[in-house]
């Protein structure tokens, strides 16, 4: 049964193997203790205590929250899944209490580092680290741009999120000048960037390591950069969550206190900026 779930996050949901592998290490983890602890134990016969237990066994082994909350969250997935599935089950995990997580401050990188990084430098890691820090994309959703998705008259972009959602982000007449060079030569076809995430990673982190000092050096930092700048500079938690292809607005709410920003267009050519 737990493998057609993991057929379901691939295959509908449109997780990647990484990420499914994830979900299937914590369910994993939590049957080997239900198998010990709670022998004889049905999906159907667990209880929110025995999700508890669970938590607090790991929780005494060294756990960090954040990995607890984690497995509360696979677990949760699961059994939400069994639901739609026509299985007779409730949610243990509804009501199980998630313990509190330490706020930390996400990696981000200096802006004056990283337009200094842009500028030094050329080709495709240039094109790259543009459209990275304009749009505040993840890498994959960079190597996986085409031709089509880009909007030269207008500078949308189009991206193609987790869980296969599309959604629309603006870039810059500066950060797209290369591109449209190399585009009025004709021949362009497919994807943007031909290259692996690996390959990309350390072109990227190489262009950044000799202007920039942050403690990371990588795409996910200029993400955070992207987020964080905009949140400084005002934009509320719904327009960030909508522009970064956040699922749930717990996740953007570390880089934001409320205020007012609506216009997503504006918002993002408002927040983003390279000066």
């Amino acid at each position: 049964m737990t493998h057609e779930f993991y057929d379901y996050l691939v295959n509908v949901k449109g997780y990647s193997v990484r990420t499914m592998m994830s979900y299937r290490n914590d369910i994993t983890a939590f049957v080997a203790w239900a198998h010990t602890e709670r022998r004889g134990a049905r999906w159907s016969t667990l209880t929110k205590g025995d999700i508890e237990a669970f938590i607090a066994d790991n929780a005494k082994a060294g756990k960090a929250p954040a990995s607890t909350n984690r497995y509360l969250a696979s677990i949760s997935a699961l059994y939400k899944w069994m639901q739609t599935q026509g299985y007779q089950v409730e949610n243990p995990c509804r009501y199980a209490s998630r313990r509190k997580v330490g706020e930390t401050l996400p990696n981000t990188i200096d802006t004056l580092e990283l337009r200094a990084a842009y500028e030094h430098s050329h080709g495709m890691v240039h094109i790259m680290l543009g459209l990275l820090y304009v749009t505040g994309c993840r890498i994959q959703e960079l190597l996986d741009l085409r031709w089509e998705d880009i909007n030269f008259k207008t500078w949308a972009v189009r991206l193609h999120g987790k869980g296969q959602k599309d959604r629309i982000v603006f870039a810059t007449e500066e950060t797209l000048a290369e591109l449209d060079t190399i585009r009025e030569r004709g021949n362009c076809e497919g994807r943007l960037f031909w290259i692996d995430q690996r390959t990309a990673r350390r072109m990227i982190y190489d262009a950044l390591k000799a202007h920039c000092h942050a403690k990371q050096l990588s795409p996910h930092a200029i993400r955070h950069t992207v987020a964080t700048q905009m949140a400084a500079n005002g934009a509320n938690v719904v327009t960030i969550a909508k522009l970064l292809g956040h699922e749930h607005i717990e996740t953007t709410q570390k880089y934001i206190d409320l205020a007012k920003a609506t216009d997503l267009r504006a918002a993002q050519r408002a927040y983003i900026k390279f000066n």
